[in-house]
């Protein structure tokens, strides 16, 4: 294992107990590979700001030192040695180094929730407003959903109505009137949907970077019910 393949499983927290004892002794014996080490450990601190403006000035900081104490030839592994930085925030993901990335974590969890209450058939006579609704959500075309939605809802609908229509909002974006919807249904507690209510308003206080009301609704959802009860778990563990 090369000196520089210590550094990287250093920083990544990944050193069998054997290569510990051999990186201990190369910072006490080695003065180079003591540099090394100084210079990413100092390069892994710049990369945890928050600012771009920040990181760059500090590597600027950094190069200039370099150069006013080693060779162009020393500085060029020490580039090296930077780039394994750059590999750790691609193994270890983003929110090591710049904080939770409320977008992606988004992005990954969401999955429009599938139709499991009314089964469309082709060559089905049913004519109903509520398979109008649904075979507009199905085809993901979600203001017609809507319409249709509300217009179920004015003839008396199925407690499994709102949940749908706010699956709808959510897929044109609109996280605000999907909130209202997902909290109703939380509150009343008379529908089958209501843990898969709170999951969804989890995922949009994460949309909405509001990071205590989601480990809120998380907690939740873990303590009481089975309902995505792993992820719930991940999605926490990414929020701390």
């Amino acid at each position: 294992m090369t000196n520089q393949d210590l550094l990287y499983h250093y920083f990544s927290n990944s050193l069998t107990a054997e290569q510990e004892v051999v990186f201990k002794k190369l910072l006490e014996t080695d003065a180079e590979f003591k540099a090394a080490f100084e210079y990413e450990n100092s390069l892994k601190k710049a990369i945890k700001s928050h600012e771009s403006d920040v990181l760059k000035s500090k590597l600027q900081e950094f190069e200039l030192e370099l150069n006013s104490k080693k060779t162009h030839a020393f500085n060029y592994r020490y580039l090296a040695v930077a780039a394994s930085i750059v590999l750790l925030v691609g193994w270890f993901g983003y929110n090591t180094f710049f904080g939770t990335n409320y977008s992606n974590l988004y992005q990954d969890s969401f999955t429009e929730y599938p139709n499991t209450v009314y089964t469309i058939t082709r060559g089905d006579d049913d004519e109903t407003l509520e398979r109008e609704a649904f075979v507009a959500y199905e085809t993901q075309n979600f203001e017609t959903a809507i319409e249709k939605f509300d217009a179920v809802s004015e003839t008396g609908a199925q407690d499994y109505i709102p949940f749908y229509k706010a699956q709808a909002y959510l897929g044109l974006e609109n996280t605000h009137q999907a909130n209202v919807l997902l909290k109703q249904i939380v509150a009343e507690n008379t529908s089958d949907f209501v843990a898969e209510s709170i999951w969804y308003l989890a995922l949009i206080a994460i949309k909405e970077k509001d990071k205590a009301q989601a480990k809120t609704y998380l907690n939740n959802l873990i303590s009481n019910y089975n309902y995505n009860q792993a992820k719930a778990k991940t999605l926490l563990e990414e929020l701390n």
